[in-house]
């Protein structure tokens, strides 16, 4: 065999195991049930190897570390998924262990004797254990993103979360209640929307060769080109139970080849019998694997929304897409939360999970789990814009459903000149507005465009027009539509001075300002993904250009960017991108200690939370004030405040922000 695996000295550091007595439990338990499920096969005979070596190594992705972690049930299972595309479809995907261990404990449901959800209805990834070889189940039954969605994180980097939710650093006992837990199961730091919305690697099948597996039960389903995901006992120190990945055998040798995830950075070796460290207590593994190309449906409905029933808003929190006791069958989805306070939500998926249909039940009464009373809901899945969905309800009322709330950043300056300004309103609506202040001799100074569910909204600050130059402003424009209006209007001599990047039914739209006069060089792109905005950063400032605007907005589950930049020497200005909130009030401060002050800011949503781009220019203009992250009502605040002093607004951002802070 090439590159027969040697057996290794176990590393320095162990990874943590689990207590034995704990791990005998969850190995009955989880052979009983497959036991109940029919799902015990014992592999038929296969002809012998004729060197008497057999290897699944060919078909092994790199070797991962579970680290401080007692994951490794999912590292296990995750290894079997990824051989399995590997040998099926011959593509090498990194899949996401966290994602894995998230599914395997937040999804789960706990409930009392009489099938309530119990005060804590599901475990937590901060909590650790609690898996077994039967992640071959779970893989069949949820499907997985790939790793880039949802890094693996070690203990220190999954609670150093924590402080960004309001809670104490590294302190796992200050998560108290569901909701404590819940926040860090499904902030976007733990695992983003981005990797429910991807999640496309699954079984199609699982079965168990039962516990105490004979040696030639394992070799036959090794020689049937299947992995086999293995509880197992270490027996020397650290003692306890474990999961790890049989791929081959040595019957000369006596021996099985097995990947585990400890560090080692190659396969290990566990004898036939009487091996010193090792007993293998139970063997599963993965039938067949589902084509990648498609998402799993069921997936992008977990998480946060807030959903508005007529005139009803709250938060609904889908925690799982079926009871893995009971798969298939209609069982407590989640919670929805709003001003009457806590509500059961029961109900199941159809239509290859396309179809959501919920029951909210009545506030703070349990309802037992699968039991459909309440406000009956259906929506249904469109992928123009997965994070905007609707639905109706039993009376025929319109149901929305959003991942985002709005929120505003916006940069006030002292001008002393009349203005005037409106947030929050609709394209007709903005338009009226644009017309009547046109009509006063108003023009506008900024106008945003901004989603607000699958619509948009809009923003303007209108100054006095002096008639110094003549100008056009346009709005709702496609990708099409802009792009031809800015070539025939800076044919004709005009100038971009504000544009603005949004998104309808997931399609781009775009706010432009034009100016026919004198200027400096300039240049304006629109439409980039962040690393192609990050060249143009680098190639233009290298030329001599500063960017003097920058909008960024969702269009799908994408990123874009739209620019201005001048030739403008002798300016000292700094511009940083996808700064989270915490990260971008950070640089605000370290800037505002240097005299450098915000001149642009643009909030974006990016996958479940807000981020920031921003430019910065030292000068010493007039007295300022900038502000980020509010709503509605706290901008109008701010913005009835400044308007007392003398303030105006320069400048205004709308977007979507999560519902955790990040």
């Amino acid at each position: 065999m090439s590159g027969s695996p040697v057996l290794t000295e176990k590393p320095v550091t162990f990874a943590p195991v689990l207590d034995l007595a704990l791990h005998k439990r969850q190995v009955q338990a989880a052979l009983a049930k497959a036991v109940a499920l029919g799902k015990i096969e014992i592999p038929t005979p296969k002809p012998a190897p004729a060197a008497g070596v057999f290897t699944l190594a060919q078909y092994q992705t790199p070797f991962e570390n579970q680290g401080d972690r007692g994951t490794c049930w999912a590292f296990a299972g995750v290894a079997a998924l990824e051989a399995a595309y590997k040998r099926k479809f011959g593509t090498v995907v990194d899949m996401s262990e966290q994602y894995t261990f998230h599914m395997g404990k937040a999804f789960a449901l706990s409930v009392d004797a009489n099938g309530f959800a119990r005060p804590l209805e599901n475990n937590s990834c901060a909590t650790g254990f609690q898996g077994s070889g039967d992640i071959s189940e779970k893989l069949s039954e949820n499907a997985i993103p790939d790793a880039g969605t949802a890094p693996y994180l070690s203990q220190e980097g999954l609670l150093g979360i924590l402080p960004t939710l309001g809670y104490p650093a590294a302190d796992i006992s200050s998560l108290k209640t569901q909701e404590d837990f819940d926040a860090l199961e499904f902030c976007e730091q733990h695992i983003g929307l981005i990797a429910r919305v991807n999640a496309r690697y699954r079984g199609t099948n699982w079965v168990s060769i039962g516990g105490n597996p004979s040696v030639s039960a394992l070799e036959n389903t090794l020689l049937s080109n299947h992995e086999v995901i293995c509880d197992v006992t270490h027996l020397t120190s650290p003692k306890g139970g474990h999961v790890l990945l049989l791929i081959g055998f040595d019957r000369n040798r006596k021996v099985f080849f097995a990947k585990n995830s400890w560090g080692e950075n190659k396969f290990i070796e566990i004898a036939y019998s009487n091996d010193p460290n090792w007993t293998i207590d139970s063997g599963y593994y993965i039938v067949d694997v589902v084509d990648p190309k498609f998402v799993q449906n069921q997936a992008c409905w977990l998480g946060n929304w807030w959903m508005t029933i007529g005139s009803d808003t709250g938060r609904l929190l889908v925690r799982r897409a079926e009871d893995f006791q009971h798969p298939g069958q209609p069982t407590k989805l989640g919670t929805f939360y709003d001003a009457a306070g806590k509500h059961d939500v029961n109900g199941s998926f159809s239509n290859n999970g396309a179809n959501l249909h919920i029951s909210v039940g009545p506030p703070n009464t349990p309802v037992k789990a699968g039991t459909l009373v309440g406000t009956q809901i259906d929506a249904q899945l469109d992928f123009t814009d997965i994070y905007n969905q609707t639905g109706i309800d039993n009376t025929r009322r319109p149901v929305t459903l959003t991942r985002f709330a709005t929120r505003f950043a916006a940069i006030w300056e002292h001008r002393g000149v009349p203005f005037a300004a409106r947030h929050g309103i609709d394209a007709n609506t903005y338009q009226a507005a644009f017309d009547s202040e046109k009509a006063a001799g108003f023009r506008p100074l900024r106008v945003t465009g901004y989603s607000e569910g699958r619509d948009a909204r809009f923003a303007a600050i209108w100054i006095p027009d002096d008639h110094s130059a003549a100008w056009e402003a346009h709005h709702n424009l496609t990708a099409d539509q802009y792009q031809a209006t800015f070539n025939k209007l800076t044919a004709q001599g005009y100038r971009l001075t504000d544009v603005s990047g949004y998104a309808i039914n997931g399609s781009a739209r775009y706010t432009g300002i034009w100016e026919k006069r004198s200027g400096p060089d300039w240049q304006a792109h629109h439409g980039m993904g962040w690393q192609q905005y990050q060249q143009l950063l680098a190639s233009l400032s290298a030329q001599g250009y500063v960017l003097i605007h920058v909008s960024g907005y969702r269009v799908g589950v994408g990123v874009q960017f739209a620019g201005i930049w001048e030739k403008q020497p002798g300016v000292v200005w700094q511009t940083l991108f996808g700064l989270t909130a915490s990260q971008y009030q950070k640089r605000f401060n370290d800037f505002l200690a240097t005299k450098m002050r915000p001149v642009c800011v643009s909030g974006y949503s990016d996958s479940g939370i807000a981020r920031y781009a921003a430019i910065w220019r030292q000068d010493t203009g007039p007295a300022w004030e900038a502000h980020h992250g509010m709503d509605s009502a706290n901008y109008q605040s701010q913005f009835d405040r400044l308007n007392a002093r003398g303030l105006i607004p320069v400048q205004i951002s709308g977007y979507g922000d999560g519902f955790y802070p990040a």
